[in-house]
């Protein structure tokens, strides 16, 4: 059985932020595609619904269009309610990213980092995001579980 890779999509306005050498680093000794974009649009927005990542790192501020919404906030609202995506929100700015933790799964406090740094945080984000998947197949199997000591095999 061959384990696909995990697709992790970043989206930042600054390019020396999540440059080459830091994904190239992150994705050298995992499993990991990495797609980088610097602004979303429509279109994108559209393919990220219609082909959902499993993990998206957005930065909140200079990232959107106009024609989708004010700021990277609407972006993560909108993919968190129609995907099952693990929405990774981030700001040069900390002061922006207080009181938020409805727009995201996770927050990126850190993003002037080397890409060793890098790796460390994306390593604590993948973990974060494999318990969450794993607690949705853990209630499941308890609720099967359940319902086959109640009501037995038969």
């Amino acid at each position: 059985m061959k384990i696909s890779p995990l697709n992790i999509c970043i989206i930042d306005d600054v390019k020396a932020y999540f440059n080459e050498q830091m994904l190239t680093v992150a994705s050298s000794k995992g499993n990991i595609n990495f797609e980088r974009y610097y602004k979303c649009d429509a279109t994108l927005l559209k393919n990220l619904v219609s082909n959902p990542r499993d993990i998206l790192i957005l930065d909140i501020k200079g990232t959107a269009t106009p024609d989708i919404g004010k700021d990277g906030f609407d972006i993560a609202k909108h993919i968190s309610t129609n995907t099952s995506t693990f929405v990774v929100i981030t700001s040069a700015h900390k002061y922006q990213l207080k009181n938020r933790e409805n727009y995201g799964d996770y927050i990126l406090t850190e993003r002037l980092l080397t890409p060793i740094d890098f790796t460390y945080e994306l390593n604590l984000i993948i973990e974060t995001y494999l318990k969450k998947k794993v607690k949705v197949y853990s209630k499941v199997v308890y609720k099967l579980g359940k319902y086959l000591l109640k009501y037995g095999l038969d």
